[in-house]
């Protein structure tokens, strides 16, 4: 397996490319979501489940239908998994240890279940799963960005000399 820091030039560039652009998709899914609701929990479930009933809400929301709902889950869910793939990829590939690693592809696959959850549990469980959808709308870019900073790290900072491949079995 080749090792990020003994990487060619254009190699460097594309997987940076792509660490660059699946950061910024995550956050622009964060920013999506603040938009056209916001982010804070009581933006979140008003959202999904109307508000109707608040005589201060200044934008009138109807409940979401089921379509919609599954259509927010479906789409973070596929989102997040294939993101989650590059990234872990490419971090696999990095001199990071294995436990930070392992915490960070961890906490990315994590926030995505919840990303992906928490709309189904806002709208038909209750509404105070919407701290959880704000929870991982903020965590995904974040840790999205750390991912993206350690392999960065090793493709461009270290100059060391080593093995340009890694001997450990894959």
């Amino acid at each position: 397996m080749l090792t990020l820091h003994r990487l060619n030039p254009g190699y460097r560039l594309l997987y940076s490319g792509v660490l660059v652009f699946m950061t910024m998709g995550t956050a622009a899914h964060a920013l999506h979501q603040h938009a056209r609701a916001g982010i804070a929990p009581s933006d979140i479930s008003a959202w999904y489940r109307g508000n109707a009933d608040d005589p201060e809400a200044t934008l009138l929301l109807f409940p979401r239908s089921f379509e919609e709902v599954l259509g927010d889950a479906c789409l973070a869910l596929t989102s997040y998994t294939l993101a989650l793939v590059i990234f872990g990829t490419i971090l696999y590939r990095s001199d990071a240890r294995p436990g930070v690693r392992a915490a960070l592809v961890g906490g990315y696959g994590a926030a995505g279940i919840l990303a992906a959850c928490a709309p189904l549990l806002v709208r038909y469980a209750s509404a105070a799963f919407a701290w959880l959808d704000a929870a991982a709308l903020l965590a995904l870019p974040v840790v999205a960005l750390a991912m993206t900073v350690v392999a960065m790290h090793d493709m461009w900072r270290r100059r060391d000399s080593g093995l340009r491949m890694d001997p450990r079995p894959v």
